[in-house]
């Protein structure tokens, strides 16, 4: 289900898997990623609480500073105030950009209490969405067992 198409982002609901996917077209203005996420968020406060996410980040290349900053420091919080459960976020790069983040990446300090999301790194989009349902699955498997 297409929640929101423009010509820098196509997010949608994946309502089969339950998973909410955000494809980057081109690279947003700081405006235009703002409120791609808080489409995201409210769709989800709205419709469901989904607790898997895929970002294919290939077209545009790493986040910035600011767009990352602005994720972590605002956005996150939110998005666990919201849905108050663990969430799992699968990102696929590019594969020079995944080489180039492997290579040179240090965890910024502000990501240090973003316990809450387990993200895991991609660069073929099938895989990602593949990881996403095996963990669904897998949750799902554990809490019959535990019932």
């Amino acid at each position: 289900m297409i929640i929101k198409d423009t010509p820098y982002v196509c997010l949608a609901h994946d309502v089969d898997a339950d998973i909410l996917l955000i494809n980057w077209k081109r690279s947003p203005t700081f405006k235009h990623f703002k409120d791609t996420y808080l489409a995201a968020l409210q769709y989800v406060q709205l419709n469901a609480l989904i607790t898997s996410y895929c970002t294919e980040l290939t077209a545009i290349g790493p986040l910035n500073r600011e767009q990352e900053a602005w994720l972590n420091v605002e956005f996150y919080p939110n998005v666990f105030s919201t849905i108050k459960s663990k969430i799992n976020a699968a990102v696929v790069f590019s594969e020079e950009h995944f080489k180039a983040l492997v290579t040179n990446y240090q965890q910024p300090t502000y990501l240090i209490n973003q316990d809450f999301i387990h993200f895991n790194y991609f660069t073929d989009f099938n895989e990602a969405l593949y990881w996403l349902r095996d963990t669904k699955k897998g949750q799902k498997a554990l809490t019959s067992m535990s019932s």
